[in-house]
């Protein structure tokens, strides 16, 4: 018996997940929050995840498998037209949600009305362990969004109408990408944060398309190119392509041409001033240490020769007390750089 009246419906996309899909279903039903349908779309997997799904027998469960294999993007916009529940959750067939995921996710948007999504901090195991956490704060994400993905797909829960009624789906042309340019376009709509606390673990087994695809690079930039035109209307075409090629892609970027950057970081600043999408302080707080952080890396990496140079003086100029010490440290240990 299907769950109709569902407040959250859970989106698991799987392809070819037999060996850890049953772990990534079970950590769901063992939720503390239970209000929900679990709707587990399969992209016409070759392997034996059908007959290990076939093997729960839960009445929140509803498998859907596709004619054909639509790709993840087109196979996600399957499920939010399933969906019945007012929120919907993503989670990927190959990770695990921590008993209380649900519970502190659904209660954060139901106290916080003017939050359209939340997503958490997630623990990556596997073969390789690392601790992501994003900003919590939806203009810090705004900023963000210029450089990376601020949302962290898998542990997102998000307001199906603020969605729906916005025309925000997923689109297949921007795989692997395809959540950043989603959020690239729901900003403009909807208020975007993270609750900076682990919930969710997400496994590391080396062919993910993310981590094997060669488009992921091509798509961030195109995504990033719109997502600053859109933001800034009234930055000219030229400093916005240098923005995104020079200052975020870094793009023949040398220490000899570094402080060129200052103008084009600069250009960005002054159109927020008179478009406003950004709040100010944020935005140039953020494209200052940027800049700063790249200066700190090509010195890092830079012969000891060019320290003896008026350039680097100059450079030194632009860094806070901490990031110069930090530096020659840096050099004292590695005198044949």
């Amino acid at each position: 018996m299907k769950n109709d009246h569902a407040l959250v419906s859970v989106l698991m996309p799987v392809f070819n997940v037999q060996d850890y899909v049953a772990e990534a279903i079970e950590s769901m039903l063992n939720q503390t929050f239970t209000d929900f349908e679990l709707i587990l779309l399969d992209d016409c997997s070759t392997d034996k995840t059908a007959k290990v799904i076939s093997g729960f027998n839960d009445p929140r469960i509803v498998y859907h498998r596709n004619e054909r294999n639509l790709g993840l993007a087109n196979n996600l916009n399957v499920g939010l037209n399933l969906a019945k529940g007012e929120f919907i959750a993503r989670m990927d067939g190959d990770d695990i949600s921590l008993p209380n995921r649900l519970q502190i996710q659904i209660d954060f948007l139901k106290d916080n009305k003017d939050i359209d999504l939340c997503s958490c901090g997630l623990e990556m195991f596997g073969t390789e362990h690392q601790v992501w956490i994003r900003e919590s704060d939806p203009e810090q994400v705004k900023v963000t969004m210029l450089f990376y993905s601020p949302v962290l797909h898998a542990t997102s829960v998000f307001r199906k109408d603020s969605f729906i009624k916005n025309g925000l789906y997923y689109n297949q042309d921007l795989f692997p990408a395809e959540d950043y340019d989603l959020w690239s376009r729901a900003i403009f709509y909807c208020k975007l944060v993270n609750i900076p606390e682990v919930l969710y673990r997400y496994r590391i087994h080396g062919i993910q398309v993310t981590k094997t695809d060669d488009r992921a690079d091509e798509r961030d930039r195109q995504i990033q190119a719109t997502y600053l035109k859109n933001a800034l209307p009234s930055l000219k075409k030229n400093d916005a392509d240098m923005f995104i090629s020079r200052y975020i892609r870094k793009s023949n970027l040398t220490i000899h041409n570094v402080l060129s950057l200052k103008s084009i970081y600069c250009a960005v600043i002054d159109a927020n001033q008179k478009d406003h999408f950004f709040d100010s302080k944020i935005l140039t707080q953020k494209l200052q240490r940027h800049f700063q952080n790249i200066i700190v890396y090509l010195l890092t990496e830079n012969k000891f020769s060019f320290y003896k140079s008026l350039k680097f003086y100059s450079l030194m100029f632009e860094l806070r007390p901490r990031q110069i010490v930090k530096l020659f440290l840096k050099r004292s240990f590695n005198p044949s750089n």
